[in-house]
């Protein structure tokens, strides 16, 4: 690329003569003339789209997807309903341990039979297939994944590629959309269904290109009734005002002469036959209603959704709390539910509980929020940009579904789940909008978001319990607290270290910034400054890398104050050139407070003796996923401070881009699997099916989680009512040996159940905090 094709201006932006996308920024013009990006390119824009974000979405979510247990108690939950469709050959009439369970619509359920049936889960006898949560789990990450993808095609093809894909990349990395992707519930069909609803709608509202508007809209009233079977009226109620509150906002004529046009044409045949013929327009709102083929698409939406409602309305038997279905479903678990609370954990929560959850769900793009309501709050109502009407849908969604949320009784952390693509569409728009503009356009919006990334960051850094709590039902349930504190083993000797990250950043961009301050062939374009500080990290870094490996046999304050030294003499070297005149006093100046700092620390360091060199206590120092997370957040906020600085485009989007991806493959590929043994019971029932012998049973003591009634294929002893302890000396008083799960805190309870003339083992205590596998003998 030439000079004069793209200039760089001093700010470090680029000069408005052409527009740079980030891959050319980052990879170079050149990677766009090979073989393999022509290939890509010939591709359609929407294939392009679907396939980037699709590919994306699936490295998060797929892998490891299977390799864990159910978590209780929502998982196993609905995961026995769904076994009990198979086991019983009925879809229709959902049926739990031994009564009808009538709480929640059947789509979720459905999804699980299908992924059952298809694994094989349920084929002999005790434990359940190998692949049975890989089956479970696969729709619900397919649909995730779909969602994803058709919502950045919806913005790709309305807005750009660049706002398409963001929203993708941004929705599929927020942390609350990938945790519950990974979990077998109703709030993942019903958002991600509503989400393809809402895409489909978008491109049947706002793209002109479209030659198939009609189905777009029909795919939207499908989508709504696949929303309503997963969900319940809130699948589309949702949908449903979103497009009403904005077509009020943005499409419906206020003003009298249209109101009068409208009512003209309802009563006046003379004026239908016009419009039929042509010779005058339908009213706005009439055409609107023709363009979204809302009628025809009613019953489309009917015949999707209301078979099941209408089949179990007319059901006269009732659930385990002798409700019949309507007044179980919509009248306790929806009016109920909204307006007096309903197995809530977090009674009495105000609107504030689901902005500091919201903070937790999205991070880190939390630090883009100030600058995504900033371009949002410019947009104005009834304007002819459709990328100004995609912003007026996004922010109807998430003002209408945070006030719905945040005014119900009933609270759960993931109660936050609907607003999420609707903030990732917002953010989108101010990434597209970022890279255009430059940072020095929105610097204020940049500090705001600087100010929240840190306070949530912080937070999240000193309690990774928030983020699992973010999909869990009982918050005060034991936390795995060893998973998050003790040091992380990365190497057979020892554990991880602080200098061993401290190698790792500055040797990275060290290098990094010796590739633009030393290769550059134009004098003008390496700045003395830029290539001293190219080289101090790379000094400092290999005498840390050599401190570190030694593990402090050579002094670590002594190989600083050499690197520094040496830095010193670079800079005096580099004051002496002609081309650094202008600056030669300050550079002298560093140089000679460098090399002053290296000698003495050179001098403390290799004169005293090891066990007092403070630098290497400090990079010894080991490292836990607290610590370790507190390190990465606070590594990228310094770089993300300095990118605004320099006006730097390419890093500020490569370090929130970096985080955003490490991240995310972080807690999908490691920590989520680290954190599930502790919520699922598979484990201890594999150790019961594979140690048992013949004839030996299992019981349930004082539990109430549902895993025990999912893994046991509904063959467990439940003991949990008032005369749980008799039940549980009977249940022990048979011969031979017998097997039982229990909490940890109520093993006593239950050695005091069975008597002291039996003994209690414990199986593998530590496998899961929360329960333990025992036999009475």
């Amino acid at each position: 690329m030439t000079k004069e094709h793209v200039r760089v201006a001093s700010d470090g932006e680029q000069t408005p003569q052409r527009e740079e996308t980030f891959t050319q920024a980052l990879l170079g013009e050149d990677t766009l003339t090979s073989a393999w990006a022509k290939k890509w390119l010939a591709l359609s824009l929407s294939a392009r789209v679907v396939l980037a974000t699709a590919g994306f979405a699936a490295l998060l979510f797929v892998p490891y997807l299977g390799a864990v247990g159910l978590w209780d108690p929502w998982e196993t939950h609905y995961g026995e309903v769904g076994r009990q469709m198979i086991q019983r050959s009925d879809y229709v009439y959902p049926f739990w341990e031994n009564a009808w369970f009538f709480s929640k619509p059947p789509l979720t359920m459905w999804m699980q039979a299908l992924g059952m049936n298809i694994v094989g889960a349920l084929r002999g006898d005790g434990a359940m297939g190998l692949y049975t949560e890989w089956g479970m789990r696969m729709p619900f990450a397919l649909l995730s994944i779909a969602a994803v993808s058709l919502l950045s095609l919806a913005v790709a093809r309305v807005v750009n590629t660049r706002a398409g894909l963001a929203t993708g990349f941004v929705l599929a990395t927020m942390p609350l959309y990938f945790l519950l992707t990974r979990q077998t519930v109703t709030d993942t069909p019903f958002v991600t269904t509503f989400v393809c609803a809402m895409a489909c709608a978008i491109i049947g509202q706002l793209d002109d290109t479209t030659k198939h508007r009609a189905g777009w809209w029909y795919g939207f009233y499908v989508f709504a009734g696949l929303a309503t079977l997963a969900k319940g009226l809130l699948g589309v109620g949702l949908p449903a005002v979103i497009l009403v509150l904005y077509a009020a906002a943005a499409v419906i004529p206020w003003d009298r002469e249209g109101l009068e046009a409208h009512l003209r044409w309802l009563t006046s045949g003379v004026m239908r036959a016009q419009v039929r013929a042509g010779t005058r327009k339908m009213p706005v709102l009439w055409a609107q209603m023709y363009r979204m083929k809302l009628g025809t698409g009613i019953l489309v939406f009917f015949a999707v959704a209301v078979p099941w409602y209408l089949t179990l309305c007319l059901f006269d038997s009732v659930d385990d709390e002798g409700k019949l279905f309507w007044y179980r479903f919509f009248i306790h678990d929806h009016l109920n539910r909204l307006t007096a609370g309903v197995h809530t954990t977090t009674p009495g929560g105000s609107f504030t509980y689901f902005i500091e959850q919201g903070g937790f769900a999205i991070f880190p793009w939390v630090a883009l929020l100030p600058g995504a309501f900033a371009v949002v709050s410019r947009l104005k109502l009834r304007s002819r940009d459709k990328a100004d009407h995609l912003a007026l849908i996004a922010v109807v969604w998430v003002a209408f579904a945070f006030y719905l949320l945040a005014s119900s009784a009933t609270k759960f952390h993931h109660y936050v789940f609907p607003v999420l693509p609707g903030l990732a569409i917002l953010i989108a728009l101010f990434v597209d909008r970022l890279w255009k503009d430059g940072v020095s356009e929105h610097s204020v919006s940049l500090i705001f978001g600087l100010v929240l990334f840190i306070l949530v960051g912080k937070d999240l850094a000193e309690n990774p319990k928030d983020f699992t709590d973010l999909f869990v039902y009982n918050y005060d349930r034991p936390y795995p607290q060893d998973l998050v504190s003790k040091p992380i083993a990365f190497f057979a000797s020892r554990p991880l270290w602080m200098g061993d990250l401290v190698t790792l950043v500055l040797l990275a961009f060290g290098v990094y910034l010796s590739f633009e301050a030393f290769s550059s062939k134009d004098k003008a374009e390496r700045p003395g400054a830029a290539r001293a500080v190219a080289l101090g990290l790379l000094l400092t870094g290999v005498a840390t890398l050599v401190a570190v490996a030694t593990q402090g046999q050579v002094s670590a304050m002594g190989l600083w104050g050499v690197a520094l030294v040496a830095l010193a003499g670079f800079v005096f070297w580099q004051a002496s050139r002609p081309e650094e005149a202008p600056g030669r006093t300050m550079f002298q100046a560093v140089g000679f407070l460098l090399a002053l700092v290296g000698v003495v620390l050179a001098v403390r360091g290799f004169k005293g003796p090891a066990a007092s060199d403070a630098l290497f206590k400090a990079f010894s120092g080991t490292i836990n996923v607290k610590t370790g997370l507190g390190f990465a957040f606070g590594v990228a906020g310094v770089l993300a401070v300095v990118a605004a600085l320099q006006r730097s485009r390419v890093m500020l989007f490569g370090t929130f881009w970096g985080l955003a991806v490490g991240f995310a493959l972080w807690f999908n590929w490691g920590h989520w699997v680290d954190l599930s043994h502790h919520w699922t019971q598979r484990d201890l029932f594999w150790r019961y099916y594979s140690q048992r012998q013949a004839g030996e049973p299992i019981a349930a003591y004082m539990m109430n989680w549902r895993g025990e009634t999912f893994y046991s294929r509904n063959t467990v002893e439940q003991f949990r009512a008032g005369d749980a302890n008799t039940r549980m000396r009977q249940y022990a008083a048979r011969p031979g040996r017998e097997w039982a799960l229990v909490e940890h805190s109520r093993v006593s309870l239950l050695r005091s159940a069975v008597g002291t003339d039996k003994t209690v083992t414990l199986i593998d205590r530590d496998i899961n905090n929360k329960f333990v596998l025992v036999t009475i003998e």
